[in-house]
């Protein structure tokens, strides 16, 4: 449904490319050559980025996103592309120059679990880059302190899966007409994100029209409602995790997600 949606191919935009950048800490084009590991693919947002800069790709997801992955970017000498779990990736250790997992970590059974198996493939002197939700004391305030999409979030996720869509989707073309409508009124703004469990992305994502806003919206709304696993992790929380497997250069940083990470593996520590 939404496969094309976040591809800068499709869009005309920017967004994929610039938050690869910044989480990778430098252009995509330094990865021409390099072999890369792209966990959590999804429809392919990044995957084209990766392939387009000149890098060797082996790229998964748990889903059947992949699918719609091969329909975007298939066919290219440079991709492998597979349906696997993260903790039990049909890929070699210690094999990748990069391994880059963008808004998968969180969303998995045991995040300290799927870093340590993202890691044990990052070849000695090759790096690791990830992000994670960032935990907020907004994210425990009860509504309408916190956030009422907690309420949203407990009614989607106990009905059944194949409904679940249909249900963000009621509620969302509910509140999008509203949202958008006092879209330049901070104090609405204010209150509407604290009263609704729509994720809302204007102005600061620079989408071209109402269309490409509600699309996106509704996407990552679905998303954030209906993920089984959102778990919250600290930049400190996600370093110390990093230094006990002995990554070095270790660097966080608060954007995008929460708190992006980036690390290497020391060129004289095993797996």
């Amino acid at each position: 449904m939404f496969a094309k949606t976040q591809l800068d191919s499709y869009t005309g935009l920017s967004l994929s490319a610039e938050r690869l950048e910044r989480c990778l800490g430098h252009p995509i084009g330094r990865l021409e050559g390099l072999r890369v590991l792209e966990a959590g693919s999804g429809a392919g947002r990044f995957t084209e980025l990766l392939l387009k800069a000149g890098a060797w790709v082996d790229s998964f997801d748990y889903s059947n996103a992949v699918e719609a992955n091969w329909k975007n970017n298939g066919g290219n000498e440079r991709l492998v592309l597979v349906q696997a779990d993260v903790r039990r990736m049909p890929f070699p250790a210690e094999a990748y120059d990069l391994v880059v997992c963008l808004g998968v970590v969180q969303h998995t059974p045991d995040p300290d679990e799927t870093v340590r198996s993202l890691w044990s493939r990052v070849r000695p002197g090759g790096r690791l880059v990830f992000d994670h939700y960032r935990r907020k004391v907004r994210n425990y305030l009860p509504p309408p302190l916190g956030v009422a999409g907690m309420v949203y979030r407990w009614y989607f996720l106990a009905l059944p899966e194949e409904k679940q869509f249909d249900a963000v989707k009621r509620v969302f073309d509910f509140w999008f007409p509203v949202i958008w409508k006092f879209r330049r009124s901070r104090l609405a703004q204010f209150l509407l994100s604290r009263l609704t469990p729509i994720v809302n992305y204007w102005p600061h994502f620079g989408l071209r029209d109402r269309d490409m806003y509600y699309e996106w919206m509704l996407l990552d709304t679905h998303d954030a409602m209906t993920d089984v696993y959102k778990h919250r992790r600290t930049s400190g929380e996600l370093r110390r995790l990093l230094h006990t497997l002995g990554a070095e250069d270790v660097r966080t940083r608060h954007a995008g997600n929460g708190v992006e990470v980036a690390c290497r593996k020391p060129v004289h520590v095993q797996a």
